[in-house]
């Protein structure tokens, strides 16, 4: 859960600011390298001396990347400005190639997050409101979060974490209130997000910050639209989704894969049609109900339709191969 959304251009940018060959390819409209003390120089020239200085990247999506070298490494302040634009949307700074600090900017210059590396293992992350009012500080260790406060836009405390057990009200930039974290020995156990009404929309549940046990969804007014079995982070069991407040679709899964028999209603109750899956793939019948009654059957070997006669045909081949592999020194082939 520990994941910032302004650290991808990290990786983007020290490909395409750093020495050497132009590895953004045709992103890159132009570079310029620039010494510690103000002149140009080429780009063999920064290659060879490892002069201090800086590399300043023209992105073709308008982007501008600042990046300041000593002896070949990152050292001092990174820029990333927004597209079109010269105001920063990305602040990073370097100590020996070590990055220490990473801030977030909006359009119009205001900080929005920022992430302090206090040690190796620490670090502290602080948000912020649009009109510039703090919104939340926290301090992790790795991932596991050790201590937060979340506040209101008046300024008001409304819920904290401490020694890794509490309450983390998480809103988004003018206020509105997006989820509630419950968090226990430093991670999230359960997740209720909201709709902008703030009505209730889903409920997750959680080990060590993945998603793990049951997830629900309701639309606005309350009414079911899913219910999900989930374990580490992938849909694991039986998931229930509905439409108008009814039963419209029952399908299993194995670690994120359809298997089994997925299940699709009329009204809630009765059985419009029957698909088998195997590891996300049609395999089997796929059966079509007419009342209480079958009234067409399709079938599917590995994902591709054939004919029942060659469904049995390939089974039986399957059979075949999976016994003679079970008898030492024989190879089994399949046609």
């Amino acid at each position: 859960m520990n994941k910032f959304f302004f650290s991808l251009p990290i990786a983007v940018g020290l490909v395409l600011a750093g020495c050497g060959s132009d590895n953004g390819g045709s992103q890159v409209i132009s570079k310029r390298y620039i010494h510690k003390y103000g002149y140009a120089v080429s780009d063999s020239e920064w290659a060879a001396n490892n002069y201090p200085g800086q590399v300043i990247t023209t992105l073709r999506n308008g982007v501008t990347i600042t990046a300041t070298y000593e002896d070949g490494h990152l050292h001092g302040p990174t820029t990333h400005t927004h597209p079109h634009s010269q105001t920063v949307q990305y602040y990073y700074l370097y100590n020996d190639g070590e990055l220490k600090k990473e801030v977030v900017y909006d359009s119009l210059g205001m900080p929005i997050q920022e992430k302090v590396q206090l040690s190796p293992h620490r670090h502290c992350v602080t948000t912020w409101f649009g009109d510039g009012t703090p919104k939340s500080i926290e301090d992790y260790a790795g991932e596991e979060l050790l201590d937060g406060q979340y506040f209101s836009l008046n300024n008001e405390l409304e819920s904290r974490v401490e020694r890794g057990i509490g309450l983390r009200t998480l809103r988004d930039v003018n206020g509105l209130l997006l989820a509630k974290d419950e968090i226990d020995k430093g991670y999230v156990t359960k997740k209720e997000e909201f709709y902008a009404t703030g009505a209730p929309h889903r409920i997750t549940n959680y080990l060590m910050n993945a998603k793990h046990g049951e997830r629900r969804a309701f639309t606005e007014n309350g009414d079911p639209l899913s219910v999900e079995e989930w374990v580490d982070d992938q849909l694991h069991g039986k998931a229930t989704y509905y439409t108008n407040g009814k039963k419209q679709i029952e399908v299993y899964f194995v670690h994120g894969a359809r298997n089994g028999i997925e299940t699709h209603y009329i009204d809630g109750e009765l059985v419009e049609q029957e698909i088998q899956w195997v590891h996300d793939k049609r395999h089997g019948p796929t059966k079509f109900f007419v009342g209480n009654a079958v009234a067409k059957t399709e079938w599917y070997y590995n994902g591709q339709g054939v004919s029942q006669k060659r469904f049995d045909e390939l089974f039986q081949m399957d059979q075949m191969i999976t016994q003679a592999s079970a008898i030492p020194g024989e190879t089994p082939s399949k046609n």
